[in-house]
């Protein structure tokens, strides 16, 4: 018999990852320009607890990815002069 949770969930995929000092920023702002772009994203921490780096992961439904890759590319792309126009709209 089939799981009938496994119809249900969806594998969650690696879109972004962030090491260093600065991961948890850039993860976070990543899954800020996800999440108002209407795709859903997890945070995943690997931190070292003995200093405050490590690596962050943000991750999206598989069915999403191709999406969420273009976003991040466009936001990327369009720097910070873009992500706070963005955030302006989104206040609206």
């Amino acid at each position: 018999m089939k799981d009938k949770r496994a119809d249900d969930e969806e594998t969650l995929m690696n879109v972004f990852e962030a090491v260093g000092i600065s991961a948890e920023m850039e993860a976070q702002s990543i899954h800020a320009l996800l999440q108002s772009s209407g795709i859903d994203s997890v945070l995943v921490r690997e931190n070292v607890t003995e200093l405050p780096v490590g690596k962050v992961e943000v991750r999206v439904a598989a069915s999403e990815i191709e999406q969420a890759r273009q976003i991040i590319q466009e936001g990327q792309s369009g720097g910070p002069a873009a992500a706070d126009e963005a955030e302006a709209e989104s206040e609206l």
